[in-house]
C-alpha cells in the first residue's frame, strides 16, 4: 500500500512539473485561471465558466467588429473651396453632365430600357397563348414598354432644352444684379463725398447739424438696397450651382458678358406655327397610345375582362385629345408670341424712361454746379436712373428667356 501511494505521488508530481514548464500547457492553465477569475467578478457574482467564455467571445467579436469598422471608415471628402471661372458656354455644357434632374431621368430611362428588353425577349420567345396574360406578353407588353421608353427619351431631350434656357436666365440675372451692386457702390462713394462736405460745412458753422440727416438717411437706404441685391445674388448663385452640379462651397466667377438685346425674328411666324403643328411630337405619342390601348382592349374583351369597358372610354378620351392637339398647339404658340410682343413694348418704354432720367440728371448736374440745386437732388436722380436701368435689364432678360422658350416650342 505504501509503495502504491509513493508511485501515485510521483506521477502527480511529474504531471505538475510538465504543466508548469511546457509553454502551451502553462498558457492554457493561465487562461482557465483568468476565465474563472473573470466569472467570479461579474455583476451577479454567480457566473459560471460557460458564462465567462460567452462573454469573452462576445468581447472578441465586438473588438473585431470595431477594428473592421475603423479600418474601412474613410475620411470625409473636404469641401472644394477653389475658385471656378465659369463662362456661359461652360455652364450650358455642365448642364448635360452635372444636372441632378437629368441624371435621374437617365436612370429612369435605363430602367425603362431594361424592361423593354425583357418584354421583347418574352415576345420573341414564341410562347403559346394560353390565357390573357400570355397573349399580352406576345402582342402588348413590348409595344407598351417601347412607347414608354420613347416618351421618356423625348421628355429628357425637352427637359435638357428647358434647363439650358433656365441656366442662361439665371446666369444673365446674376450678371445684371452684380452690375447693380457695382452701381450702388459708386452711388455710396458719391454720397460719402457729399456727407464729408456737409460735415465740413457744419464744422465751419455754415450749416446747422441737422443738415446731415437727409444725406445719412439716403445712404442707409442705398446700403439696405445693396444688401438686398447681394442676397438675391447669393440665392441665385446657389440655384445655379445646384443645376450645374457644382460644389456649393466653390467660389464661382461668371466670366461672360450680358447677352445683348435682340428681337425675335417673326417674319415667317405663320409658317413656323404650321410646321410646329405638323411636327408636334404629341401627335405621334397619342396616335401610338391609342393603337396600343386598342390592342389591350381587344385582349381584355376576348377574355371577358371587365377592364375592357374602361379602356374603351379611355380610347375615346385620347382620340378627342388627339383631335384638339393642333388647335391647342397654335393657341399656346400665339399666346407665347403675344407675351413676347408685350415685353418688346415694355423694353421700348424702359429705354425712353432711362433716356429721360439721363437728361434730367445732366440738367440737375448743371444746376448743382452753379449752386441752384443741392447734391441730394442729384443723388436722388442718380438713384432713379439706376433703378430704371435695372428694370430695363430685367425686362431684357425676361424677353430673351421668353424668346428662347418660344423657339424651343416651335421646334418641339
Amino acid at each position: 500500500m505504501k509503495k502504491s501511494y509513493l508511485t501515485l505521488f510521483t506521477l502527480v508530481l511529474s504531471a505538475s512539473i510538465v504543466l508548469s514548464t511546457h509553454p502551451t500547457f502553462a498558457l492554457d492553465s493561465s487562461a482557465q485561471t483568468a476565465s474563472t477569475t473573470s466569472s467570479v467578478t461579474t455583476a451577479t457574482g454567480t457566473s459560471t465558466d460557460t458564462t465567462s467564455a460567452s462573454t469573452g467571445a462576445a468581447a472578441t467579436d465586438t473588438s473585431s467588429a470595431d477594428s473592421s469598422s475603423s479600418s474601412t471608415t474613410e475620411p470625409a471628402t473636404p469641401a472644394d473651396t477653389s475658385t471656378l471661372n465659369l463662362s456661359l458656354d461652360d455652364a450650358l455644357k455642365a448642364v448635360e453632365t452635372g444636372n441632378p434632374d437629368l441624371k435621374l431621368a437617365d436612370s429612369q430611362i435605363a430602367i425603362y430600357d431594361k424592361q423593354n428588353q425583357t418584354d421583347l425577349a418574352q415576345h420573341s420567345a414564341g410562347t403559346a397563348v394560353t390565357d390573357e396574360d400570355s397573349k399580352k406578353v406576345i402582342y402588348l407588353n413590348y409595344k407598351r414598354s417601347q412607347w414608354t421608353l420613347d416618351n421618356a427619351k423625348h421628355d429628357r431631350d425637352t427637359q435638357l432644352k428647358d434647363l439650358k434656357v433656365d441656366v442662361t436666365n439665371q446666369y444673365e440675372t446674376i450678371l445684371a444684379l452684380q452690375t447693380q451692386v457695382t452701381n450702388y457702390t459708386t452711388e455710396l462713394a458719391n454720397i460719402d463725398k457729399v456727407i464729408a462736405q456737409v460735415n465740413l460745412q457744419i464744422k465751419l458753422g455754415l450749416q446747422i447739424p441737422s443738415a446731415i440727416d437727409s444725406y445719412t438717411a439716403s445712404k442707409s437706404k442705398l446700403e439696405a438696397a445693396q444688401k438686398a441685391v447681394q442676397n438675391s445674388i447669393n440665392s441665385d448663385m446657389i440655384t445655379l450651382k445646384q443645376d450645374l452640379g457644382i460644389d456649393l462651397s466653390r467660389n464661382v466667377v461668371l466670366t461672360s458678358s450680358l447677352i445683348p438685346y435682340a428681337q425675335f425674328d417673326d417674319s415667317k411666324f405663320a409658317d413656323q406655327i404650321a410646321q410646329a403643328i405638323k411636327n408636334d411630337y404629341n401627335i405621334q405619342k397619342y396616335t401610338q397610345d391609342i393603337d396600343i390601348t386598342q390592342i389591350e382592349h381587344d385582349i381584355d374583351l376576348e377574355f371577358d375582362d371587365k377592364a375592357a369597358d374602361q379602356l374603351e372610354i379611355s380610347i375615346e378620351d385620347k382620340k378627342e385629345t388627339l383631335a384638339n392637339l393642333g388647335t391647342n398647339k397654335e393657341v399656346d404658340l400665339r399666346t407665347e408670341y403675344n407675351s413676347l410682343k408685350s415685353l418688346e413694348n415694355s423694353i421700348a418704354a424702359d429705354k425712353l424712361t432711362a433716356e429721360a432720367d439721363q437728361i434730367n440728371l445732366d440738367t440737375k448736374q448743371k444746376n448743382v454746379d452753379v449752386g441752384t440745386a443741392s447734391s441730394l437732388d442729384l443723388i436722388n436722380l442718380q438713384n432713379t436712373l439706376l433703378n430704371d436701368q435695372n428694370t430695363l435689364q430685367q425686362d431684357i432678360n425676361a424677353y430673351m428667356t421668353a424668346a428662347a422658350n418660344l423657339q424651343n416650342d416651335l421646334a418641339d
